[in-house]
């Protein structure tokens, strides 16, 4: 068995990531360690890998979904951040939880991703696979943008405002959140639409069927708009720059916490009651 044990850059998840590389080598398991600097890359063939631990907190998990998504590897997080909606093991269990993952005691869940495609001069070119969400959101300058928003072939509105989030479920306890959309349970599979402080204050959030596409037309100026993929991949556009976001071909499989449930740790994080 070989896993990949994926570090936030921080001294103490890399004291953990080592704790973790020690249990799994006791295990028997074949472990690559590899700490997520800002752009390096990881030079390790991720199809022959069995499990991914991601150390850190929601990015790097993001981070890592990217990588290992396409090949099917399951991604266990062990919780080094501020929230942990998905690195959803703290550190002292994170051994035992471990232990169960190896014996099979453990089942994976299944999580809907994004596919982004950015047309532009009509080429189409294919952004990536994402976990959270895709944002198309105004640049420095305080000015309104102007997004139209089409989907199955019918406009659906015109947006003026800060900007648009299309999110999955899980993404849905993320930014969309934050900009008043509504929480989904993250095995759901939906589409998430919700606009950034609107101008117009009828528009609201809409969820949408899995199967349905959603297109963003930027009618703002060139460099005005600023695409961001899981809050850490991003470029300016140009006026008519088109986005194409659908559900992806992959889906992120990835070990939930067996001693809490989503409700536990929505109440946890959210502090409800």
């Amino acid at each position: 068995m070989k896993a990949l044990v994926f570090i936030k850059d921080s001294p103490t998840a890399r004291a953990t990531g080592e704790r973790v590389r020690d249990f799994l080598n006791s295990e028997g398991v074949e472990v690559y360690t590899f700490v997520n600097l800002r752009g390096s890359h990881c030079d390790i063939d991720y199809s022959s890998l069995n499990l991914l631990v991601v150390v850190g907190g929601d990015g790097t998990f993001l981070a890592g979904a990217r990588l290992v998504s396409k090949y099917g590897v399951p991604i266990l997080g062990i919780n080094e951040g501020r929230f942990g909606f998905l690195t959803e093991i703290e550190k002292e269990d994170m051994e035992e939880v471990l232990r169960d993952v190896l014996a099979g005691r453990v089942k994976t869940q299944k999580r809907m991703m994004l596919s982004a495609y950015l047309v532009r001069d009509g080429q189409e070119r294919f952004m990536g696979d994402y976990l959270n969400d895709i944002v198309l959101s105004k640049s420095a300058l305080a000015r309104m943008m102007e997004v139209k928003v089409k989907t199955q072939e019918e406009t659906l509105l015109i947006v003026y405002g800060d900007g648009v989030i299309i999110s999955s479920p899980t993404g849905s306890t993320a930014y969309a959140l934050s900009a008043g959309g509504p929480i989904i349970y993250p095995l759901s599979e939906n589409l998430l639409f919700v606009p950034i402080c609107p101008h117009t204050l009828s528009n609201r959030p809409l969820v949408l069927p899995p199967d349905f596409e959603i297109r963003l037309l930027n009618l703002s100026e060139d460099n005005m708009a600023y695409l961001t993929m899981d809050g850490q991949e991003g470029m300016h556009l140009l006026r008519f720059d088109e986005l194409r976001i659908k559900r992806s071909s992959h889906y992120c499989l990835m070990y939930p916490n067996p001693k809490r449930s989503f409700f536990e740790i929505l109440k946890e994080k959210l502090r409800w009651g």
